[in-house]
């Protein structure tokens, strides 16, 4: 073993005096937080918003018990005049309420009375408040048709022939968890980030500047040349991970997540649960980025070839985030697929089979050293050196 550990300090202290590999290990990380930081104080805000909703009206004067109701509701008015449309498609309002003339005449003969709500279906921004004026003005329907069946002697609850009963079997910590399920994306995309310049460097880096030939002349087993090189980058990938799993999850004590009805409170135990979990997959980005990396012939190649490869931590996110499965216990030895379920699991405080524990890092550990064992074959190539 005395090669392997000659090959990993030399790697490392390449690695810690290579500004460019520093700078890719630890941007991330130091970046992520500020980003959860961001999107959360952003939804915070769309939150806040809401609360305080202004409607443009024209036509108020024909429906004033409505905008008194909605006064009481919190809502406030503005008065624009104009063309609705035109006012709504240059964005001089994010909607508009359009109260027509025989609004009152309508009510009064017990007709039923419209409201035009004019808005744009490609603002983001206007979505909440359509969607929450929407629900005032049904809310104000229900109200008067309730009224009508009572001026009639009839009783409302005619109206209600079948009501839903909510009942919430997620915890709160669960429900938390999915709404901020961008941050294990994060810690993931971390491990395939942080460990990628010493990977890159170690292979195509080596054979750009024609190195490999004098490392490999050694009377030294491929295997643990590579084993050597693998482990540093490793070691680079383990702390950008740790690092931005260490600094969300801080971030995340600091964050009002009352003000979004959430609770979310993450014990050490299971930060370091999470830790574990991901763990593996710092090994494996790194085996298939030296890999990967061997076929470049330089430095900026590789980068090229390893970009799409941090897309494939985000699949198994995005797939569950729109498409949500029932997590059984063989998933946890898919790679990728089975450390996102560990660590959302872990994060929303859900008891993980014991099984699920082992299987995740041992289905991950074992395709890295399938990867090992294919980049030591191919270092016996004259092609690497020579090509």
């Amino acid at each position: 073993m005395m090669p392997f550990r000659v090959v990993l300090a030399k790697e490392c202290l390449d690695g810690v005096r290579d500004r460019r590999a520093v700078i890719s290990a630890l941007i991330f990380p130091l970046l992520a937080p500020f980003l959860v930081y961001f999107l959360i104080y952003t939804m915070i805000e769309m939150r806040s918003q809401d609360k305080g909703l202004v409607v443009a009206v024209q036509g108020a004067e024909h429906a004033p018990h409505l905008l008194d109701w909605l006064t009481e509701r919190g809502v406030e008015f503005s008065m624009p005049t104009g063309d609705p449309r035109l006012l709504v498609s240059t964005q001089a309002v994010a909607l508009l309420l359009v109260v027509p003339e025989d609004f009152a005449a309508r009510l009064d003969g017990t007709k039923t009375a419209y409201v035009e709500l004019v808005s744009d279906s490609s603002r983001t921004d206007a979505r909440v408040a359509v969607a929450r004026v929407r629900h005032l003005v049904r809310s104000y329907n229900a109200e008067l048709a309730a009224l009508r069946l009572i001026a009639r002697g009839v009783s409302p609850a005619v109206m209600n022939a079948v009501e839903v009963v909510d009942e919430e079997v997620a915890s709160k910590q669960e429900i938390a968890t999915a709404v901020l399920g961008f941050i294990p994306i994060y810690i993931v995309l971390a491990a395939f980030i942080s460990g990628m310049g010493i990977a890159v460097d170690s292979t195509a880096g080596e054979r750009e500047r024609k190195t490999f030939e004098s490392l490999l002349i050694n009377p030294v087993s491929r295997l643990q040349i590579v084993l050597g090189k693998w482990v540093a980058a490793t070691v680079f990938a383990v702390l950008g991970m740790s690092m931005t799993l260490v600094l969300c999850m801080l971030v995340m004590s600091y964050v009002q997540l009352e003000a979004l009805g959430l609770r979310f409170q993450v014990s050490p135990w299971q930060v370091v649960a999470m830790l574990l979990a991901t763990l593996p997959l710092a090994f494996l980005a790194t085996s298939m980025q030296m890999l990967v990396g061997i076929f470049a012939k330089s430095f900026k190649d590789a980068q090229s070839y390893i970009g799409f490869l941090v897309l494939l931590p985000m699949l198994p996110g995005l797939y569950t985030t729109f498409n949500p499965i029932n997590t059984e216990t063989w998933m946890y030895a898919v790679p990728m697929l089975g450390q996102h379920l560990l660590l959302t699991d872990v994060m929303g405080g859900v008891d993980v089979p014991v099984l699920g524990y082992f299987l995740s890092p041992l289905s991950v550990l074992l395709l890295c050293f399938v990867f090992s064992a294919i980049t030591a074959r191919l270092f016996k190539r004259e092609s690497i050196i020579f090509s």
